[in-house]
């Protein structure tokens, strides 16, 4: 039983990891900004990147707590969610710095580009 309760109180730590680094990559992509430049080309890519490569490793990642006293259904399921979510913020970084196709014209050289829905223009005089 007290191999069994050890096994549980890791499992609960390690199920919710990807919390830590979704909050971590989120700061980051904030901290990169929303101009197109190396850095937060290499952070967004790298956001993409963690999620589905833990994605692709669930069954290891849960290979050592499995035994048939404990369900590892809803952890898996936390596990997965977490990480889905870092994919969707990595997309939604992707969005904001403009790199996703997401008009017509992007794909078709002959349309002219979509209306930006945001400008700016000078001030007004001061007298």
């Amino acid at each position: 039983m007290l191999k069994l309760t050890g096994k549980l109180r890791k499992l609960g730590k390690w199920h919710k990891h990807p919390f830590k680094n979704l909050l971590m990559m989120g700061f980051m992509m904030w901290m990169a900004g929303n101009t197109v430049h190396l850095f937060s080309i290499g952070i967004t890519f790298s956001a993409l990147w963690q999620p589905i490569g833990a994605l692709q490793g669930v069954g290891k990642v849960f290979e050592p707590y499995k035994d048939s006293k404990v369900d590892l259904l809803v952890p898996k399921l936390v596990f997965i969610a977490l990480n889905l979510g870092g994919l969707a913020l990595g997309i939604w970084k992707l969005n904001t710095l403009g790199l996703l196709p997401t008009h017509a014209s992007d794909w078709v050289s002959s349309l002219p580009p979509a209306k930006e829905v945001e400008y700016s223009r000078g001030g007004f005089p001061l007298l």
